[in-house]
């Protein structure tokens, strides 16, 4: 099945102009939406390192006008033989162009051999800080190490309680545990992110702080969070690692986590991963924190008890420095994808076979969820099914809830949880194949095997 990219009733040569592109989530989706219209886009790209090639590509198809179809088709190259259809290939997590701009920046590097301190790693803070918005980044070494950071600069001490989701990766948890804290579990709304009704309802004289998780890279409602928060005068902390890009993270909460592992929307050639805020106080305690309590400025002098070896490397900051002029059309691939998707698979949504993800503004489609009507059991039958005949690779993230996995704290954390949305939610989701480097020849392709499993004879 073929999914159009243009309505063919759009009278070609329209043009959509306007105020300037950010790069964001929000103008990605317009830009989308427009291109799907038919409409060549003139809107200006601000200058900033993150939407350098998205305003490159945008700049050389308006010097040479054409089909908008055509222009699309630039932007997901094929590969040159397809026998299946991976979930996510790792040759493929970056370009020809990416990775040479990588060992360039790497050989540079080598050179000077600033392999853990340097010149890199405040132009990153810097550049990721103008990335997302805020006043103030502090690059680590990792995902996890932001949040971490993040929530022992709000003040999360050992005792503490922290109220979360049930169904992110384990460093969100774990995060909470390697500050001594308590992780409490909350409740999902229908989107898969923290109900703020839940939330209240989790709250205890014990509670500090709130970690939502921008669960596959869709906004968790944050004015609603924000809500509760300040009636029980508490912290939040957004795990954002999936949601790099995505208009509105930061602007609720204390600080927010992003993650750069090469898995992510912006990906490095390792881990690395960055604390963001508007407040200058929170960085500074990021900063010590994150390196052995040093006092900032003053090599080898604590001011704190204790610190962490958290800080992101030289070598990484200048690869990531390299890499995020691809930032803005890397999301503009994965939001094109993602609202082909939606269309494709509208009329299974309406037959109620599968449920699709709103086609919204506020998020980074760092993943592509489908529900399988059913349940697990019809869940897990069309993943083996479209490996096994259609050779369409899909996955479950994540196959194991916080509250089901076999740990020795299980019972004494987690026992009580009740998330019945949660349970409900996790049994049905699967997810398609969707990255910065899928071709619209392979999205076909799963689309044609999806249409194939559920709509047998027909």
């Amino acid at each position: 099945m073929t999914v159009s990219t243009a309505d063919p009733a759009t009278t070609t040569g329209s043009t959509a102009t306007g105020s300037a592109l950010l790069g964001d989530s929000r103008s990605l989706h317009r830009v989308v939406e427009d291109l799907a219209g038919g409409v060549r886009i003139t809107h200006p790209v601000r200058e900033a390192l993150a939407d350098r090639e998205l305003a490159s590509a945008l700049s050389a198809w308006n010097s040479a006008p054409g089909d908008p179809d055509l222009f699309v088709a630039s932007l997901f190259p094929e590969p040159a033989q397809v026998s299946h259809v991976p979930f996510l290939p790792k040759e493929r997590l970056l370009s020809p162009r990416e990775k040479s701009a990588a060992a360039e920046a790497f050989a540079q590097v080598l050179e000077s051999c600033e392999f853990t301190s340097g010149p890199a790693v405040t132009a990153f803070e810097d550049a990721v800080a103008d990335l997302a918005g805020m006043n103030c980044a502090v690059a680590t070494g990792s995902g996890t190490d932001a949040l971490v950071l993040a929530l022992r600069a709000v003040g999360v001490e050992p005792g503490d309680e922290v109220i979360l989701p049930a169904n992110s990766f384990a460093a969100t948890e774990n995060a909470v545990f390697a500050c001594g804290a308590v992780p409490v579990l909350a409740d999902v709304t229908t989107d898969g992110n923290l109900d703020p009704v839940s939330v209240a309802e989790q709250v205890t004289p014990r509670t500090v702080a709130v970690l939502p998780v921008h669960l596959y890279g869709k906004l968790a409602d944050m004015a609603g969070l924000r809500a509760v928060a300040d009636r029980y005068a508490l912290r939040i902390v957004e795990d954002a690692c999936q949601a790099i890009g995505v208009t509105g993270v930061g602007r609720y909460s204390d600080a927010a986590a992003l993650s750069f592992n090469p898995y992510k929307n912006v990906g490095l050639c390792g881990k690395a991963g960055a604390v963001v805020t508007d407040t200058a106080e929170i960085a500074e305690r990021c900063r010590v924190a994150g390196y052995h309590g040093f006092a900032p400025g003053r090599k080898n002098v604590k001011c704190e008890a204790y610190g962490l070896n958290a800080r992101v490397d030289n070598t990484m900051a200048a690869i990531g420095l390299a890499l995020l002029p691809w930032t803005g059309l890397r999301g503009l691939r994965r939001t094109y994808l993602a609202r082909r998707y939606v269309e494709a698979l509208r009329p299974l949504a309406e037959e109620g076979v599968l449920e699709t993800p709103v086609f919204a503004p506020d998020h980074s489609w760092h993943l592509f969820p489908v529900l399988v009507d059913g349940g697990a059991p019809a869940r897990d039958a069309l993943l083996d099914e479209l490996a096994r005949r259609n050779r369409v690779e899909t996955d479950v993230y994540y196959p194991v809830l916080t509250h089901r996995q076999q740990t020795p704290v299980r019972e004494r954390f987690f026992g009580r949880a009740r998330l019945p949305r949660t349970e409900w939610l996790h049994d049905r989701v699967l997810h398609l194949p969707l990255h910065a480097g899928l071709s619209l020849g392979e999205q076909d392709r799963v689309v044609e095997a999806l249409y194939a499993a559920t709509r047998p004879g027909r």
